[in-house]
């Protein structure tokens, strides 16, 4: 007898550790459904264009989601006695896939090391990149003058780091490189420069660019970057060196120096930022003759905050152009009417003391100008037009706005030294003819300045000195320096705006902020003397004002997307793995086709294995719920005998053999026993005093729903946890289950509702299924009706709303317990519905006495 009991009460605890096990694995299952949920809609959200991301963000977010998805997979194998096995070598498959999608890297065309710019056509970008390709597309299909030059090729750059065994060193120390940390970053940025440096190149290709240097010898080179992917829809401008005025005879030596500026630490951080692996930005590299600019500048062929605005935006430095990229100096700036004749709208001469020249012997020099030339004007009006007709040209020809370099030499011929994509926003306030928001109540601290990126934000100053490192700039700050530089690409992706004194929208610094879409100011003149570190500030570039402190009614603008960064390479490696893992085929559970076999992506698979450990839980093994010893008696005034288990957090006590209603601590059990407590409801039948017969008669009846039809039962039973409810209900010959799980996250919340049986005829029964259904369709649920069967789902409401319509289903169960007695008519059935529908729980409308008092 002993034994037989000790075997009794093992298999009881063994059955309840196995329900408690089940619920772990649907725990786990929901919190990792969760998880994939966020990381699709994250991805999602940055196909937007209004967020930067690299490659690392790609593949964290790819790996975190497959092993989201491969672990509900487990989890529901397990809640399930591996049920669906075929899930986990298909997740696997799909993981695969993603990876090699992440893997790929376009390939490098092979070519000549050495290509004459007369060669080179825009087609060519892959071999010669942007910059390159772009200019020999100018020259020789455009005819516009372009100095003299050749392209050193990608397929070289492959050879020098193959041949000098660079490319696997390079890419093992990057790995290490962290872009938040601009220490480290610097010293790596340091090693990998000297690596360089010091890597011989090999015979050919030195061979190869001693040759193409005789072709220019006598003449001054610029040897500058033309790395694939450059001057594309992201710039990196100012990112990688230009060498001015060299000797061609050291042109290996001036080669390598391009490729060490590949990996100076705010090249580094801008192409990794960007979205570019190592292997993704070869290093093509350009030279051309020096152009002996008498003024040099660039020019925009469009507005790119105010495209409505019709106009062509020329910037002009005497000498060579770097003053006018750089900052160093303010430009002169011509707005120019897009329209025939092209009238300047606007012309601003601004103070120009010093230019840079080329040196007889090598180099350039920066030369102090005498008062008159430095307040004069760097073009005449003729030639402000001319540009602005070339602008309109290079514009036509590539098929959108156009960001040039030019230069005029001394006989005043105009030369293109570069055009790459320009960056063009929205306006500024939306359409054209919408008027600006109103002013702000609070005064301006300033109010003057040109926008070079358009939109609002806020944040502490931090005053930037000429020597100070940029890594000390707090998150989050408001930049405020003498003139731009371009090193605070390094931080742009962490600060709030900027501020200078002098500069111009299209200098580099401007040009990189406008990518990193922060708010940007040039030209504010006293910036530096009027605001103060620490002082809270908000920056409305659109209008050129500073306020103190949080203005929110200008913040409350959200910039629009750009369209243009929906094009790089990152984005499109995005679309191939959401491909892989967003899609959802799987959209009805009750249709034949939700099977195992038909899901496609990781989506469908998190969808199945949701959906099929709802049906597991809905079909707890009532067997080893009832052989529990720690089964608990519910006291309360309502006609169940209605007994229950607690896995965890679902009552004060667990375990006592009898409970009362202010013992439960499980929010979705209280709500349902809210329900059956409504005010409007009247319970009759009478409550069974034991627990006799409970196991024999309950357990072996609960999902034979034929039984109903004899009239066994009376029993209720309930597994509950603090966030979830199973609960079985026998009410003379009716049948109901619940099984409900409610929680702060939206995604896991459900409720599966059932009801059947009744001691009516077969059409009353049937009739009552349908206003069930009818009820539980106005609630929110999808609901399906076979015969006097109903079934009801409802998925993903907030916890408020998940818990106040489980209360709802209560208070529908109390509500419909005999409604097959009544239901004699479609008529009937109708009242009973609109009844319910205006709170008449106590169905008045079916005793005319009680309706008319």
């Amino acid at each position: 007898m002993f034994k037989f009991l000790r075997r009794f009460l093992k298999e009881a605890e063994d059955g309840q550790v196995s329900l408690r096990e089940k619920f772990n694995h649907f725990r786990r299952l929901l919190e990792s459904n969760n998880q994939a949920l966020e990381i699709m809609a994250d991805m999602e959200e940055k196909l937007s264009g209004e967020f930067l991301f690299d490659t690392g963000y790609l593949y964290t977010q790819a790996e975190q989601l497959g092993n989201h998805v491969c672990r509900m997979v487990s989890e529901l194998n397990l809640l399930t006695q591996d049920r669906y096995g075929e899930l986990a070598p298909l997740c696997r498959r799909l993981q695969e896939e993603i990876q090699r999608e992440l893997a790929a890297t376009p390939a490098i065309p092979v070519t000549p090391y050495i290509l004459p710019l007369d060669a080179l056509t825009r087609e060519m970008s892959a071999s010669v990149g942007g910059k390159m390709a772009n200019l020999g597309e100018i020259r020789n299909r455009l005819g516009l003058p372009v100095p003299d030059g050749f392209a050193v090729s990608a397929t070289a750059y492959q050879r020098f780091l193959e041949a000098s065994g660079l490319a696997q060193e390079l890419e093992a120390r990057l790995a290490q490189a962290r872009i938040d940390d601009l220490e480290s970053l610097e010293a790596i940025s340091q090693e990998l420069q000297a690596l360089v440096r010091q890597a011989p190149l090999p015979a050919d290709l030195e061979e190869a660019l001693a040759q193409a240097g005789q072709t220019l010898a006598g003449r001054g080179l610029a040897v500058r970057s033309s790395a694939v992917g450059e001057d594309t829809d992201f710039s990196f401008a100012g990112q990688f060196a230009t060498l001015l005025n060299v000797d061609a005879a050291q042109l290996p030596e001036h080669y390598k120096e391009i490729v060490a500026s590949k990996f100076t630490s705010r090249a580094i951080f801008y192409w990794k930022y960007q979205h570019f692996t190592l292997n993704e930005l070869p290093m093509a590299v350009g030279c051309l003759s020096m152009v002996p600019s008498r003024a040099s500048g660039v020019m925009f062929s469009v507005d790119p905050h105010a495209p409505q605005a019709d106009t062509v935006m020329i910037t002009a430095v005497w000498g060579l152009g770097k003053y006018a990229v750089d900052g160093t100096i303010s430009p002169d700036l011509y707005v120019v009417d897009r329209g025939k004749g092209h009238a300047v709208k606007q012309r601003r001469v601004a103070a120009k003391p010093v230019a840079l020249a080329c040196s007889p012997q090598g180099g350039v020099t920066a030369l102090t100008l005498p008062d008159e030339q430095a307040q004069s004007p760097c073009l005449t009006e003729a030639q402000v037009k001319h540009l602005a007709a070339l602008a309109l040209r290079l514009e036509k020809h590539f098929g959108r706005p156009q960001d040039i370099e030019w230069a005029v030499d001394e006989s005043g011929k105009i030369f293109i030294l570069q055009s790459r994509p320009l960056r063009v926003s929205a306006p500024a306030f939306g359409a054209v003819h919408r008027e600006p928001p109103a002013e702000p109540a609070v005064p301006p601290l300033l109010t003057y300045g040109i926008r070079a990126v358009g939109g609002a934000a806020v944040g502490r100053v931090h005053l930037l000195g000429p020597d100070e490192e940029v890594a000390d700039i707090p998150p989050g700050a408001v930049v405020v320096a003498r003139q731009p530089s371009a090193r605070l690409v390094l931080v742009m992706d962490r600060i709030s705006a900027i501020l200078t004194e002098v500069g111009s929208p299209t200098d580099h610094m401007s040009i990189l902020a406008r990518e990193f879409r922060v708010p940007t100011l040039v030209e504010v003149g006293g910036a530096t003397k009027v605001l103060h570190s620490g002082q809270l500030v908000t920056v409305d570039a659109d209008a050129a004002r500073v306020y103190p402190g949080m203005v929110t009614e200008l913040l409350a603008r959200t910039p629009p997307a750009d369209e243009n960064l929906r094009n790089c390479p990152v984005f499109q490696k995005l679309r191939s793995i959401l491909k892989l893992a967003t899609p959802l085929s799987l959209l009805d559970p009750e249709s034949p086709d939700f099977q195992a076999a038909q899901c496609r992506t990781l989506h469908d698979i998190s969808r199945f294995c949701h959906e099929k450990s709802m049906d597991a839980m809905f079909s707890l093994d009532i067997d080893d719920a009832v052989r529990s010893p720690n089964v608990s008696r519910l006291v309360t005034d309502l006609p169940l005998n209605l007994f229950v288990l607690d896995l965890g957090g679902g009552l004060k006590v667990a375990g006592r053999p009898q409970v009362t209603e202010e013992d439960i601590v499980s929010r979705p059990f209280k709500a349902l026993l809210r329900g059956f407590h409504h005010p409007s409801v009247s319970w009759a039948g009478q409550v069974a005093p034991d627990l006799k017969g409970f196991i024999s008669v309950f357990a072996n009846t609960m999902y034979d729903l034929g039984k109903g039809e004899r009239g066994l039962g009376g029993k209720s039973f309930a597994i509950i946890t603090d966030c979830y409810l199973n609960f079985n209900s026998r009410l003379g010959y009716h049948f109901g289950l619940v099984d409900a799980f409610i929680s702060e996250e939206k995604n896991d919340n459900y409720i599966s509702f059932q009801f059947k049986g009744g001691a009516a005829s077969i059409d009353r029964r049937e009739r009552r299924a349908r206003l069930l259904r009818h009820i539980l369709n106005d609630l929110g649920f999808k609901a399906q009706v076979k015969g006097d069967l109903v079934h009801g789902r409802l998925v993903k409401y907030s916890l408020f709303e998940t818990e106040e319509t489980l209360e709802m289903v209560g208070l529908l169960i109390a509500f419909c317990r005999q409604l097959d007695l009544a239901l004699s008519s479609e008529t009937i059935m109708e009242r009973c519905f609109q009844a319910f529908k205006k709170e008449d729980y106590g169905l008045s409308c079916l005793r005319p006495e009680q309706a008319a008092s």
